[in-house]
């Protein structure tokens, strides 16, 4: 896959079979950790109606965690699906529980998340690309469930996990000062780590 800086995807080869990616280490894990985040938003949500979009959540976080640390690209043809099959599904959780607020907050954080990265890469286009961007909206609308504090809190903890990893690979000079570093894993990592520990978005007190 050839993508443009924004994180538009410009030239793809072949799709790679399911026999294929079972052949390499990095789809057992795949399946592995696909198989982990789902059991743990089956502990935390049990049989509530929001589970199946955070279940397909999951699944497209996982998927895009490897193909950026594989490819430091995060697809919106991607991205953006994964968006829209959770936002399709946490509507029909706001149907069946009357939970229409939680929902318009969801859309709202997922918006201002969108709009907050899209302000950051336009400051500093080398710090963040295009999918970066895509992903904060999807992490939003996740988090934005929940409260705006979880969006917050999310959101932070990815940078955080994101300072303290370039500055861990900064001291033991195994990056150099003017290497990009991959950002998704981290706001991903932050954003399960707030709907996992502290969906209330307490996460810092």
């Amino acid at each position: 896959v050839v993508a443009s800086p924004d994180g538009r995807t410009v030239a793809a080869g072949p799709h790679p079979e399911t026999a294929v990616v079972l052949r390499r280490w990095w789809g057992w894990a795949m399946i592995a950790a696909t198989a982990g985040v789902w059991a743990g938003f089956a502990a935390r949500l049990g049989t509530a109606w929001d589970l199946p979009a955070y279940l397909a959540l999951g699944a497209g976080l996982v998927a895009l965690t490897v193909i950026d640390l594989r490819h430091q690209l995060l697809p919106r043809r991607l991205v953006v699906p994964v968006a829209g099959v959770t936002a399709a599904l946490l509507g029909v959780a706001a149907l069946a529980t009357d939970a229409g607020d939680a929902f318009v907050r969801a859309v709202a954080c997922a918006a201002g998340a969108y709009a907050a990265f899209w302000l950051l890469r336009f400051v500093n286009p080398r710090a963040l690309g295009g999918g970066d961007v895509t992903l904060a909206g999807l992490l939003g609308l996740a988090l934005g469930w929940h409260s705006v504090d979880a969006t917050v809190s999310g959101l932070a903890a990815g940078a955080i996990l994101a300072a303290l990893f370039a500055v861990a690979a900064l001291a033991t000079r195994r990056v150099a000062a003017r290497t990009a570093i991959t950002y998704g894993p981290f706001l991903v990592a932050g954003a399960l780590l707030v709907l996992f520990a502290a969906p209330d978005g307490r996460l810092f007190g």
